[in-house]
């Protein structure tokens, strides 16, 4: 009885393409192995599947990451002897070595400030136009 039910399970899972656990024990016990040894070849089995799964999860994540990485843009420029760094997706920025904070956003551009300083990001045109009290210092060319 117990070869007949061994080899019913065998044959379904032949015919649905994969094996389950149940199978592979009943196989393993078939050959005339201990279910002891039949348990831990088994437990190695699932554990190989589950490393291969996190394994290739870490594999999507870290690329995953790498290509945030890569779309954060940096925007380094220097007018009239101020250093202004901006970092739109992170909507940071520095001027003059000091965070400036974000005071105003729409769909066209960011506005930072900084003491005086003004600093205003055109998104469509990725130029940066400095004002110091309101005032015109100059603007980039790109």
């Amino acid at each position: 009885m117990k070869k007949l039910i061994t080899l019913a399970v065998l044959s379904a899972a032949l015919l649905a393409g994969c094996s389950t656990q149940a199978s592979r024990m009943a196989e393993c016990e078939a050959q005339g192995v201990s279910k002891d040894a039949c348990y831990i070849a088994e437990k190695n089995h699932q554990d190989s599947i589950e490393n291969a799964a996190e394994s290739q999860a870490l594999r999507n994540a870290a690329a995953q990451y790498g290509q945030a990485a890569k779309k954060h843009q940096k925007i380094q420029v220097r007018i009239k002897g101020i250093d202004i760094k901006i970092y739109p997706q992170d909507k940071q920025a520095w001027i003059e070595s000091t965070a400036a904070a974000l005071i105003e956003e729409n769909e066209h551009a960011q506005v930072y400030q900084k003491g005086v300083f003004t600093a205003v990001w055109y998104k469509l045109s990725h130029k940066i136009m400095l004002l110091r009290d309101g005032h015109l210092v100059g603007k980039t060319k790109t």
